[in-house]
């Protein structure tokens, strides 16, 4: 760190819509990334680089997205969250910010993540829903969808859930805890975790609603776990009911 910087981190909320994902793109499409630097260079009047500790993808919201950035600018760092308000697009927003040590990584220092997946059952979805959550219609067996999610708690080799289109130098994590709970007309599904694949969390909501609705057996989750076979586990769910909720350090 350059003499006189200081590392800040931020942590922020996002309604993901309108965003291509989290991270920077070179075609230039709008981005989480894109429109944090582009209001913290307005608000500090510097070029600033901002890392973030996920990459969530186009359509994925955010209520704990944990970035960090270093400034040359003396204002202090617990100022920064609320000054930014005013900078940022209406889809983001700065929830608090404080001084960050010197070897503070948004991404590299996170202990775990916590990401909860939302579905609207409701048989007349609400129009303004639509974005913030996945409308899944039909009968779902919640015991049995909680019963495939069993055998995917604890640490293994998530690499029958994890898409292609990134690189990791390990698909083993450890899943700390993975529940699946009715809150009235939704069902809401929390996962705490050492970390997440490629669209890890999605295939696996996606499976538990194949053992929901009765096309897949909820045993068969803890084989396909062991194949590595992206191909024997069900489809990705849609990006609008993921939310990442917070990250540990």
């Amino acid at each position: 760190m350059l003499s006189g910087s200081r590392k800040v981190k931020l942590v922020v909320s996002y309604e993901g819509t309108a965003f291509h994902g989290y991270q920077k793109q070179p075609d230039g499409l709008r981005t989480v990334q894109s429109e944090l630097e582009r209001s913290l260079e307005e608000f500090l009047g510097e070029k600033i680089e901002v890392f973030g500790a996920s990459r969530t993808d186009a359509g994925v919201h955010a209520i704990g997205q944990v970035v960090h950035f270093t400034t040359e600018k003396q204002v202090p760092p617990e100022k920064v969250a609320p000054a930014l308000r005013r900078y940022l697009p209406p889809d983001i927003a700065a929830t608090s910010s404080e001084l960050a040590d010197e070897n503070f990584h948004a991404r590299h220092s996170a202990r775990g993540k916590y990401y909860m997946y939302v579905i609207n059952r409701s048989p007349s979805p609400s129009l303004f829903l639509r974005n913030t959550a996945t409308c899944v219609q039909g009968t779902l067996d919640i015991s049995k969808m909680a019963r495939a999610l069993e055998p995917l708690v604890g640490e293994h080799d998530f690499a029958a859930f994890m898409n292609k289109g990134t690189y990791t130098s390990t698909t083993v994590r450890n899943m700390f805890s993975l529940e699946v709970a009715e809150k009235g007309s939704f069902l809401v599904f929390t996962l705490h975790g050492s970390g997440f694949l490629y669209k890890m969390v999605r295939n696996i909501v996606g499976t538990a609603l194949e053992a929901g609705r009765g096309r897949m057996a909820p045993e068969a989750t803890r084989d396909i776990l062991e194949s590595g076979d992206r191909g024997r586990a069900g489809p990705t769910a849609p990006p609008n009911g993921l939310y990442l909720v917070k990250v540990e350090y």
